[in-house]
């Protein structure tokens, strides 16, 4: 396995490509799992169909840590997009700023 990562595109090179996405994506981390929180919270802005979930007092393995709650949140999302309840983030939602973007005096 060793350079297998090496050998990808950096996620953060994708984003052209992330920002077309449209299908409804559930973004699983766990809160311990420092290297990939950066990441997650990167997919989570710019895939606008997605939804970012943290699983306290987990690492990179959530799904072996906390099996339980991996699975009802995996559930949850499987049930939220079949019944048509899973929709695309307000864009208005998105910015880098706790004001506003319209409001950001520091955007003109």
């Amino acid at each position: 396995m060793r350079g297998v990562q090496r050998r990808r595109p950096s996620l953060y090179n994708l984003e052209d490509d992330l920002k077309k996405i449209t299908v409804p994506t559930l973004i699983l981390n766990g809160d311990e799992d420092e290297p990939c929180l950066d990441v997650s919270l990167y997919l989570k802005r710019t895939i606008t169909s997605s939804a970012l979930a943290l699983l306290p007092r987990t690492g990179h393995t959530c799904n072996l840590e906390e099996p339980s709650l991996f699975n009802q949140l995996c559930e949850t999302f499987i049930h939220q997009v079949d019944s048509g309840r899973w929709e695309l983030r307000d864009r208005r939602s998105m910015t880098t700023s706790i004001i506003s973007a319209k409001e950001d005096p520091h955007k003109k």
